[in-house]
């Protein structure tokens, strides 16, 4: 539709004026090794080590945390590179994209091209995992993403209210370099009886 030839045309624009071009072409190459061993290989026991359960309980919570960009040296060399090309973005003076109506700061990355990279990732990377984790709703692979970045900061968005995303499976990366007082709040399945309202 109209939205998506939109996505296409300022992808376009941003072309000549991208940063990293490697970026809108395959983020597997910053996958954390031992992780993207663990899928290559199709070892669960070695996907399963490289996972903490948070929020647990004596049921499983199904929220889980790893390290999905860690490097070697324990940095994060992709999220350095990915706010550098944000920053590109924002300073290029292209329109941009909200990714929704509840954040005033934030860019929906499909939006400047990197759909192709995100796509590879979700076949690669996040597709395995959910299968290993949430089988039900990874079973027939996966159709689409809503890939964007939020910024939180002191006199702009502070935080996010309670709400429901609307996906069979989320994914949150921390890109954050230096901060303090940030947490995210899973409040678990809405369907459930102990959700928190």
């Amino acid at each position: 539709g109209a939205g998506e030839a939109r996505r296409t045309s300022l992808a376009m624009q941003y072309k000549p004026l991208r940063r990293h071009a490697n970026l809108f072409e395959d983020w597997t190459e910053w996958v954390h090794p031992p992780l993207l061993h663990a899928i290559r290989s199709s070892n669960a026991s070695a996907l399963l080590d490289l996972l903490r359960e948070e929020a647990g309980g004596g049921d499983s919570s199904g929220v889980y945390s790893l390290p999905l960009f860690l490097d070697a040296e324990g940095g994060c060399a992709f999220c350095d590179l990915l706010l550098d090309e944000l920053d590109g973005y924002y300073a290029s003076g292209l329109p941009i994209e909200r990714p929704n109506s509840m954040n005033n700061y934030g860019i929906i990355v499909n939006a400047i091209g990197m759909r192709p990279a995100i796509d590879r990732l979700q076949a690669a990377v996040l597709h395995p995992l959910a299968a290993l984790l949430y089988p039900e709703q990874a079973e027939g692979g996966f159709t689409s993403h809503h890939s964007f970045m939020v910024k939180y900061k002191a006199g702009q968005d502070l935080g996010l209210d309670m709400h429901t995303d609307d996906s069979d499976v989320t994914v949150n990366v921390c890109l954050g370099k230096d901060f303090r007082g940030a947490a995210l709040t899973v409040c678990g399945d809405s369907r459930s009886p102990s959700h928190r309202q």
